[in-house]
């Protein structure tokens, strides 16, 4: 959070005053400004290397090689800008896998069939009355 900031996000405890040092997630337009961040931070990636939205990162690569090199540039503009990534919520070398709700493999994109099973389920309209 940018210091002169600190105060502007301060609240109080029965044992005093506290800042934030980091922007929390429940002030207004915390997500749109975390979100400008990152898409300044990836820049030179977006596009060609990299896919953000939001808190969602996906590097892809055409080759497992070429991938370690995407990764590391990856890394490095993280470790410029002081960002932690979940380990829970990485995934590393898969050949597909799901972001924003689609499948996403060397192919290209498809709709994730878990978000389409109820349209793949509906029956045909008989009668007048079903249309």
């Amino acid at each position: 959070m940018h210091k002169p900031d600190e105060e502007k996000a301060a609240f109080t405890t029965d044992q005093g005053l506290y800042c934030y040092t980091v922007m929390p997630f429940g002030l207004k337009n915390a997500g749109a400004t975390y979100h400008r961040l990152v898409n300044k931070m990836f820049a030179r990636q977006i596009g060609r290397n990299m896919e953000v939205y939001v808190d969602d990162m996906l590097t892809k690569s055409i080759t497992a090689d070429k991938h370690i090199d995407d990764l590391r540039e990856t890394f490095d503009v993280l470790v410029r800008y002081g960002m932690k990534l979940n380990p829970a919520k990485c995934v590393f070398g898969v050949p597909s896998g799901r972001f924003l709700g689609y499948q996403v493999h060397q192919r290209g994109i498809q709709v994730n069939p878990e978000k389409i099973q109820a349209l793949a389920k509906m029956v045909s309209p008989r009668t007048l009355k079903d249309v």
